[in-house]
């Protein structure tokens, strides 16, 4: 019986002190959640954070004691790390911030928050594309491409993302790079944006060809550039390296076309000379005439002009 006594005693004595510590540690980890509330009233996300994360590890190891503070752990937490995610993000810190935001991710798929888990992972894209856009009108274009690509990582199929990195390419002067950007923006639906700025690729492309004559280049060139956006000046270029190649026909027609679009351009009188010169090639007299009339009174073609008229053209 004495040792029964004992060993009763002895069980009580555990349980008290179980007891005890138990409570201690309930005390503690409701002072850890009152001090991350505080500092979430304050809007120091680091030390909510903290508080709430050791809060809710105490409170994970007393079972159904700790249940309800545990899951109110569980539902701050992803909030606050949205919250800072987005405070960084607009402090411009995107590194540190897309790490808060991906933590809001990660814990509220955890905890089957699912509003919360949308809104950060839609958000992730917007930061990256805001991060580029802002290094884009900056000027620092090698840093652009990096972020786009990564948007790109995480949505392959962002047109947008393709058409700005095919501009950092064309300012970077890597025209291949920017050509096979754009033309995987047309393929994912921007045909309008990516088809303009490879239609000035192409068309520099031709224009820098002039400065070496060659006509070949300048001609191929800014056909390529008219098959993405029609502009004037591929017209001119296509009517210049026309003529220069003999390709009469084409070259009518695209300085017929750029004057139409431009009828007092300042190179007026040497695209009628070119268009002059054209029709003579295909032996058509008279509407050759027609163009050397036109550049009688001009100092640069009137000898030229009074010749063809008069001499060789003997027109009437």
């Amino acid at each position: 019986m004495k040792h029964l006594k004992t060993f009763l005693a002895i069980c009580m004595l555990s349980l008290f002190s179980f007891g005890s510590v138990y409570g201690q540690d309930l005390a503690a980890a409701t002072e850890l959640y009152n001090a991350g509330a505080a500092a979430l009233n304050t809007n120091n996300y680091p030390g909510a954070i903290d508080s709430f994360n050791k809060a809710l590890k105490m409170l994970e190891t007393l079972g159904e004691e700790g249940a309800t503070l545990s899951k109110e752990c569980k539902d701050i937490l992803p909030k606050i790390y949205l919250r800072y995610g987005k405070e960084l993000a607009n402090s411009k810190d995107i590194d540190n911030a897309l790490i808060q935001i991906k933590k809001a991710v990660e814990t509220a798929k955890a905890n089957s928050m699912a509003d919360v888990e949308k809104e950060a992972t839609d958000l992730i894209p917007q930061i990256l594309m805001a991060d580029a856009t802002s290094c884009l009108n900056e000027g620092k274009f090698a840093e652009a491409i990096t972020v786009y690509k990564k948007l790109i990582a995480r949505d392959p199929e962002n047109a947008t993302a393709y058409l700005r990195i095919g501009m950092c390419e064309a300012r970077l002067n890597n025209e291949e790079g920017a050509i096979a950007a754009f033309e995987k923006a047309i393929q994912l639906g921007d045909k309008e944006d990516a088809s303009k700025q490879l239609s000035v690729v192409y068309l520099k492309r031709s224009a820098a060809a002039t400065k070496t004559k060659n006509w070949a280049v300048v001609y191929e060139n800014a056909k390529k550039s008219n098959q993405y956006a029609e502009s004037g000046q591929a017209n001119k270029l296509i009517g210049l390296s026309g003529v220069q190649l003999k390709k009469f026909d084409e070259a009518i027609a695209a300085l017929e076309s750029y004057l139409a679009e431009d009828p007092n351009a300042k190179d007026k009188n040497s695209t009628i000379y070119n268009l002059a010169v054209a029709f003579e090639g295909k032996k058509n007299p008279g509407k050759a005439c027609g163009y050397y009339k036109q550049l009688l009174s001009d100092p640069t073609y009137k000898a030229i002009a009074e010749y063809k008229v008069k001499t060789e053209l003997k027109c009437k």
